[in-house]
Formats: structure tokens, C-alpha cells, sequence
């Protein structure tokens, strides 16, 4: 029940670290700024998506074109630098209407009219005016262009042209607003099949990981491009469009939101964006290496004007046939480009467009968990870890945890694929903390109860008994408690004479090895040794730990110290060296055994009137001629198998109630041929 708690305690201690400050970063960036733990949770869900994005399954009704490096280049003795005359567009837009695609997506910004005079294109001379009025002739003609209006321009003021109201009435909080829109100009607007704005807000770490769905401009809502085109393409008209709480509702496609609050030159605003499932990564230098079918604008312009010279075109306009084309500008410095989760490797912002669209037609968002689950994905990890810290040993503790977190990551990343975020840091973070505390909880408060048993009982008791000491050392109860058990005292008979007579080092080594053998027949039957005092020695049956047969055991090793002294003064007098002779007394009853001493020196020990008639049974062996004398209550709690001879009553120092004393003569032998040759084997 202690461990229960200690681990309970350090498992909501540790989520009360990770929670509170996630909780403080969020609170100190105010909400707005860098919080480190989200940050590196972000990163967590870069590694996640680059590992799970699979471009096989982008839709392959998506088409790219880009105005590239390579176009603008080979372009330029024609038409001159960028930006195009709005004629070429022109012909890039008949050329896919040749196809014809199903809807067209121009990225390009014609905010203004071509202010250019006169040029000179192919063999003819042009004004911009004619030049715009190309561009919306084509618009018009395809009927199914939708076309870009610039929302990326913060102004705390102003106003913005007019242009189309799409139709979108959300009347719901949470969409940003952008006092000033950039539409095209009036020619051009008015004959678009739709508008779409181009916001894109970063994460507070830099990638672009979200889609902006809408911006409110006034009293109208403006879809995102490709937003705009995946309505479009499905056939969702704007009264199908519906914001209700963090989850806005197309058609029969649910795309989850969440908030974000940024600074403005206002204030600061909080919105609702959505993640983007990107399905794999642009890379600009190969255009066969693209999520979706890429081409580049120049090969298009040029199998237009095979077609207009009545040749075979490079590129047959068939293969946009009833795609989604989206056009854009990709070229080297005009930034158009984005960091994504996939890298370093910069994303074009036509990419990213279709990656939205592609999440919306395909019905396939990235949802991320709630609050909630966070919370209780922590928690849980933070107790479990917690609960296992402090019970297993830290390497095992740190071994278990490592499992966890990896099972709890490949749980994480297969949810992942499947489009829904679960948070991988914080309960990584939070096991981590959990251990931490489990193994510091081990150290310092079981660590010092252990180190405690160590101290006390390192060198006297059995190494079983040690164990079980330190890893439970509540049994030793150290307190101090009355208990049930046995004391033995064994001293050498006429050690004095002997040690005067002998070399000191021969007396040393002579109790050296007395002591040894002895103290190893004590912890053989589950003894404690209590102390040496000169040639005594003091040992305890039945603490620290119980023992319900502690008198036996007492028994059995005076009986086993008897024989194996016998042996050593064998080899002592074979050697030169006088034999010892031992007298033993034990004795039974209740004692008060506890840690003892003053604060600077203590010791387990015992106290009572049963410790003190075991020290008189000892010194009564020289007076009976003896070895080992017993008391009643050790008698009483013996088994039949051994054999007593009664010594009469003894009062003890202090008593004046006599006890009865008896002598062990042997353990009973078994399988004799009659009771007088076992009695005579016996003595």
C-alpha cells in the first residue's frame, strides 16, 4: 500500500510538472509566442507525417502547372521578364481549356491592369488594355476559372475594392478578419467562376503545417483557393457551408478546426484553422518526383502554339481532361514558396493549395485530439510509470519505460496515418518526470530505509535474511516491539587462562576462526547475530524477521556449534593449540526488540527478563557440568525429537520465581534397536 501511494503521488506529481508548464509557457508567450513543449510536439508531428505521408494515394485528378525558373527564362525573348503580359496567360488558359479541365485554380495575382503600353508579342503590337482583355476572353470562355484575391496584407485600416459576394454566410466566430482584400482587377473578377484568398499563417516555429478556410472581409466570407476549387469540383454550393463550434461542415465532409490567436496591429485575434494531411512532399529541381502530375508552363505555351500553327503539340491538352489544374508561380525569388513539415526543401504555395483541395475532395483530414485526451494520456502515463518506478529496480524501471513510451509512439504514429494526432510529447515528457521521481523516491526514502538495514544488519544476519531486509525493510520494525522468540549466549570456558598462556597472534587467529564457524551455524538456521562481548556471543531467533520455529532453530544451531567445535579442536590440537570448550544457554519468552543506543551509535538489539535468564543459563554450564541448558519455555516450544535431562530450578537475578532448566542432551536418533542403545548412542 506504501509503494501504491508513493507511485500514485509521483505519477500526479509528474503530470502536475508537465501540465503546469505547458500551462506557463502558454501563458507566458500569451498564447500568441513559441511554447517549447508545443514546439517540440510539433516536431514530433513533422516526423510523424514525413514517415507516414504516402504520395501513391494523392489523388491523381490534381494537376500542377508551374510558372517555374525554366519558364520564365525560355520565355523571356517573347514576352519578356516576369511578370507576363496578361496575353500569355491568356494562351496558357486556352490551352487547358483544350483539355478541357474541370476547373482551373490561377495563382497569380492581377489585382491591378496591366499598366504596360505598347509591346510587341509574336509579330504583332500590343497595349496592356488589349492584353487584359485577352486574359478575361479566356476567363469567360473556360467558365470555370477561379482565381486569386490577395488577403495577405494586414491593415488595422481601410477598405477593399469591390468584388463578387461568393455566396458563404458561416455568421460564426472564430474567422479571421481582413480589413483589405486584393481581388482582381473589376474585367476580371466579374467573369471568374470564384475567388479564393491565399493566407497562409505559420506555426510559431516557422513550417506551415495549417489552412486558413476562410478570411472575413466586411460582411463576406472568402474561401481559400483551394478551399474554393474543392467546392467547386464537388458541386458544394456556399449554403452547404456551415461553422459550429471547431468543426466546419461541407457538403458531407466534417473538417476539424481548431484555435489559433495571433498578434495583430489591432490586438490580437483568435481564428479557427484546419491541418493540412499533406500526402507527400514537393521537391522543385525534379517535377516527375511531385506528389501530383506536374508540368511546366513553358512546354504548355509551346504545345499551344503548335496547336495555333495547326503542328502536334508536345503535350496533348487531353491529359487535363476533367482534372483540377492548379497554376502557379514557382520561380527562384519570387516567394512563393513555403517551409513545410517535410524539411528543409521549400513547399510552392500551389502545392500546398492542392493539398487542401485533395484533403476536402477525398474526405481525409487530420483531426487532432482534444484537450481532454491529452490530459488524460498524461495522466495515465504519469501513473503508470510512477507505479513502476518505484517498485522495480532503476535499470529495470528505465528499461520498462523506454518499452512504454516506444509502444505508446508506434500507437501514436499508426493513429497518425489513420488522420488522427494524438500528443507524443507530453507523455514521453511526463515518463520521463514519472521515472525520475520513482527512481529518486527509491533512493532517497526506500534507498535510506535500505541503507538503514545495511548499516544495522549487514554483517549479522543471514544473507537471505539481509535480502529480504532491504527489500522490505518496514519488517524490521525498528521502532522497538515486544515480541515472541529465542536468545542463545555461547561463551569459552576458561578463555583467560588460555589467552595468557598463548602468542596473541595464535589467540587471535584461534578466535578468528571460532567466531567464523560459529557465526555461519547461527545464520544456517536463521539466526541474527547480536553482538560479540570478548569470546561471547550473542544471537537472536525470530527478529528481525518472524519465525514460528525460532526455538527449534536455537536448538539446532548450539546443537550443530557443539559438533563443529569438536571438529576445530581436532585440527587446533593436531597444530599445537589448545581446545576450547563452549557453554551455551537459551532461553524463550517475550522480549523487546528494537534499534537501541544513543543518536550517535545505535544497534538492533534485546531487553527483558528472558534475555537475562538466557545470560544465567549460559554461565550455569560450568556449575552442572554442562554444554547447553535450556529454560522451560524453550523446552515447551520444542518438538518431540529431542532428548532433555531436567537440572532442577534456578532464580533468576531480580526474580523471585524459580524457573525450571533443562540440559539438551541430543536430538532423539532414529532407526536404534532399543531405547537403552539409543539412550547410550545418545549420552
Amino acid at each position: 500500500m506504501r509503494k501504491t501511494a508513493a507511485g500514485f503521488l509521483v505519477g500526479l506529481g509528474a503530470a502536475a510538472v508537465v501540465l503546469g508548464a505547458d500551462l506557463l509557457f502558454t501563458l507566458l508567450s500569451g498564447g500568441t509566442g513559441v511554447n517549447p513543449l508545443q514546439t517540440v510536439e510539433l516536431k514530433t508531428y513533422d516526423w510523424r507525417l514525413t514517415r507516414t505521408a504516402r504520395p501513391e494515394t494523392a489523388r491523381q485528378d490534381i494537376v500542377l502547372v508551374e510558372i517555374d525558373e525554366f519558364s520564365i527564362r525560355n520565355l523571356e525573348p517573347y514576352a519578356g521578364g516576369w511578370p507576363w503580359p496578361r496575353v500569355v496567360h491568356s494562351m496558357l488558359l486556352d490551352y487547358l481549356s483544350r483539355g478541357p479541365a474541370k476547373v482551373i485554380v490561377y495563382d497569380v495575382n492581377f489585382a491591378e491592369p496591366d499598366g504596360q503600353g505598347s509591346f510587341e508579342f509574336g509579330n504583332a503590337t500590343m497595349s496592356g488594355a488589349e492584353s487584359d482583355q485577352y486574359l478575361a476572353d479566356s476567363i469567360k470562355a473556360a467558365g470555370n476559372v477561379i482565381l486569386l484575391a490577395d488577403a495577405t496584407y494586414e491593415a488595422g485600416e481601410g477598405g477593399s475594392r469591390e468584388f463578387p459576394d461568393a455566396g458563404f454566410s458561416l455568421d460564426a466566430p472564430g474567422i479571421i478578419e481582413r480589413r483589405v482584400v486584393f481581388p482582381p482587377f473589376g474585367g476580371l473578377a466579374s467573369v471568374s467562376a470564384g475567388l479564393g484568398h491565399n493566407l497562409f499563417v505559420l506555426d510559431p516555429d516557422g513550417p506551415l503545417r495549417h489552412t486558413v478556410p476562410f478570411v472575413r472581409n466586411g460582411d463576406r466570407e472568402l474561401p481559400s483557393l483551394g478551399l474554393s476549387a474543392a467546392l467547386k469540383v464537388a458541386g458544394i454550393g456556399p449554403d452547404k457551408a456551415q461553422l459550429k463550434g471547431t468543426i466546419l461542415t461541407l457538403g458531407d465532409r466534417a473538417m476539424p478546426l481548431s484555435s489559433r490567436r495571433v498578434r495583430t496591429q489591432t490586438g490580437t485575434d483568435v481564428f479557427f484553422w484546419g491541418l493540412i494531411n499533406f500526402r507527400g512532399a514537393a521537391f522543385l529541381e525534379d517535377l516527375k518526383s511531385r506528389t501530383y502530375p506536374t508540368y511546366s508552363a513553358f512546354n504548355l505555351l509551346s504545345s499551344e502554339q503548335q496547336l495555333l500553327s495547326g503542328g502536334k503539340p508536345d503535350i496533348d491538352p487531353t491529359v487535363f481532361r476533367d482534372k483540377l489544374v492548379f497554376v502557379g508561380v514557382t520561380g527562384v525569388g519570387l516567394f512563393d514558396v513555403f517551409q513545410t513539415p517535410f524539411g528543409t526543401v521549400k513547399m510552392p504555395g500551389i502545392n500546398i493549395h492542392a493539398a487542401v483541395a485533395d484533403d476536402v475532395l477525398s474526405n481525409r483530414f487530420m483531426r487532432p485530439e482534444s484537450r481532454g485526451i491529452t490530459l488524460a494520456s498524461v495522466l495515465a502515463m504519469a501513473l503508470a510509470v510512477g507505479a513502476l518506478a518505484v517498485r522495480i529496480p532503476a535499470w529495470w524501471a528505465t528499461a520498462v519505460t523506454a518499452i512504454i513510451v516506444a509502444g505508446f509512439a508506434v500507437v501514436a504514429t499508426r493513429a497518425f496515418s489513420g488522420g488522427y494526432w494524438l500528443n507524443l510529447s507530453q507523455p514521453a515528457l511526463v515518463a520521463s518526470v514519472a521515472l525520475f521521481g520513482g527512481v529518486g523516491y527509491q533512493y532517497f526514502v526506500e534507498g535510506r530505509e535500505k541503507r538503514k538495514m545495511k548499516r544495522l544488519f549487514g554483517q549479522y544476519v543471514s544473507k537471505d535474511v539481509y535480502d529480504q531486509l532491504v527489500n522490505n525493510p518496514a519488517l524490521a520494525r525498528l521502532g522497538g516491539q515486544r515480541r515472541q522468540m529465542t536468545v542463545l549466549f555461547s561463551d569459552i570456558r576458561g578463555f583467560t587462562s588460555h589467552s595468557e598462556k598463548g602468542e596473541p597472534e595464535d589467540i587471535v587467529q584461534t578466535l578468528n576462526e571460532y567466531f567464523t564457524r560459529m557465526v555461519d551455524i547461527v545464520f544456517k538456521h536463521k539466526g541474527t547475530l547480536d553482538k560479540f562481548v570478548g569470546d561471547m556471543v550473542m544471537a537472536l531467533f525470530g527478529a528481525p524477521l518472524d519465525d514460528v520455529d525460532h526455538a527449534e532453530h536455537a536448538v539446532d544451531a548450539a546443537i550443530e556449534m557443539i559438533v563443529e567445535l569438536n571438529r576445530l579442536n581436532e585440527q587446533w590440537t593436531a597444530k599445537g593449540r589448545p581446545a576450547l570448550d563452549i557453554g551455551i544457554g537459551i532461553s524463550t519468552g517475550p522480549m523487546i526488540a528494537g534499534n537501541i543506543g544513543s543518536e550517535a551509535i545505535m544497534s538492533y538489539t534485546v531487553i527483558g527478563d528472558t534475555v537475562n535468564l538466557g545470560s544465567r543459563l549460559e554461565s550455569l554450564n560450568k556449575q552442572y557440568n554442562t554444554r547447553i541448558i535450556i529454560s522451560d519455555a524453550t523446552r515447551a516450544a520444542l518438538p518431540d525429537r529431542y532428548i532433555f535431562r531436567p537440572l532442577g530450578d534456578v532464580v533468576v537475578k531480580g526474580k523471585t520465581r524459580p524457573v525450571a532448566i533443562f540440559e539438551v542432551v541430543g536430538p532423539a536418533l532414529e532407526n536404534t534397536s532399543s531405547p537403552a542403545e539409543e539412550k547410550e548412542a545418545q549420552l
